[in-house]
């Protein structure tokens, strides 16, 4: 499907449900059930309060033709959920990224951000802030019918509850789902019950936001970094187990200001810098409307009873990433991350 034909279809699905004055998550929620209602086999770990959640706002407009056949056509269209991320954003976004400092990662930057972990049996793979859960779809994508336990969590309810549609719709039986809904700054027991066991963390963190508190001693905010950015980092490093390996993003200035200098040396105190590859501005731009430039980051949690390693590192930077950067670029673009990720001597640093 062409990005215009989607762009009508969302005009034109936005237009139906204000005629029966529904809009933003109420609309989300009333084409999450036709979603269910198409694929209910493959979605019946959701939670019954949310299924019915869904259905009151469905049933708002059920009995219109012309709605439900609308519905009809972009649920059969897209049986593994992949257009439900860009849905979710059309009607809750705005809101969302006021609220929670949190932008969507556009797809071919988490595909490859998946590439960047070695594949093995029984792997636990987690994103702590998931959002609609690209990452772990890609991870999903990475291990085939490979066993893995996939761990999505979000202080939003409704992030949880898009993931379970993604997740449950896009992966493998193979792959084993649990769903958190917990403050990763404030974690619940739930949460909690992860620490030490996580083998890999893909996630795109909240960006800068002040955080003015924290429950566990983390080493960069008793260091003056208050930041969600600093916090996640010493967060990521509790659910890891020694070894584990973590893949994000985080702001270009942290990487390359000398104003985190102390920060960078208080990460490499606890971690192994194994790559850094800086991306190009604009790649939140289309889909968020914010020019904050992004790094992807991989470090590795040292083990404690093993005498460091010397290891090869990966420094890299690219022009561009498969995605629109402006409005002004091609509808199609190359994405120079699958060149860096195909070099031999990068595949050897990550161990992929």
């Amino acid at each position: 499907m062409t990005s215009r034909r989607f762009i009508g279809q969302k005009e034109e699905l936005e237009n139906l449900f204000r005629r029966y004055g529904i809009g933003g998550e109420i609309s989300f929620h009333a084409l999450a059930y036709h979603y269910f209602a198409r694929y209910s086999e493959r979605l019946d770990n959701i939670p019954n309060t949310t299924v019915e959640k869904w259905q009151r706002a469905h049933q708002k407009i059920e009995n219109d033709l012309r709605i439900f056949l609308f519905l009809d056509e972009l649920v059969s269209n897209d049986p593994e959920g992949h257009k439900l991320s860009e849905w979710y954003q059309f009607f809750v976004g705005r809101r969302f990224r006021e609220a929670s400092g949190k932008f969507f990662t556009p797809k071919p930057v988490a595909s490859m951000m998946a590439h960047m972990l070695p594949v093995k049996q029984q792997a636990v793979i987690m994103d702590p802030t998931c959002g609609s859960s690209t990452f772990l779809m890609e991870a999903a994508q990475v291990w085939g019918e490979r066993d893995c336990i996939l761990v999505a969590n979000d202080i939003e309810l409704s992030l949880v509850e898009l993931s379970m549609l993604t997740l449950n719709l896009a992966t493998s039986s193979q792959h084993e789902k649990h769903f958190v809904c917990g403050d990763i700054y404030s974690p619940p027991e739930e949460l909690l019950s992860w620490y030490g066991r996580v083998d890999y963390i893909l996630a795109n963190p909240p960006f800068s936001l002040r955080i003015g508190y924290e429950q566990f001693g983390s080493p960069l905010f008793s260091s003056g970094y208050r930041n969600s950015d600093a916090l996640f980092i010493d967060i990521a490093l509790k659910l890891l187990r020694p070894g584990g390996r973590l893949v994000c993003l985080l702001p270009h200035s942290i990487i390359a200001n000398k104003e985190f200098l102390t920060f960078r040396t208080i990460v490499e105190k606890s971690w192994t810098v194994l790559g850094v590859i800086c991306l190009p501005e604009g790649v939140f731009h289309l889909s968020a409307g914010t020019t904050t430039r992004a790094d992807i980051v991989v470090l590795e949690k040292n083990k404690t009873s093993v005498s460091p390693v010397v290891r090869k590192h990966v420094f890299a930077s690219v022009p561009s990433v498969g995605i629109r950067l402006n409005s002004n670029d091609a509808d199609s673009t190359p994405n120079y991350l699958e060149s860096v990720l195909n070099a031999p001597e990068v595949r050897e640093a990550f161990g992929i």
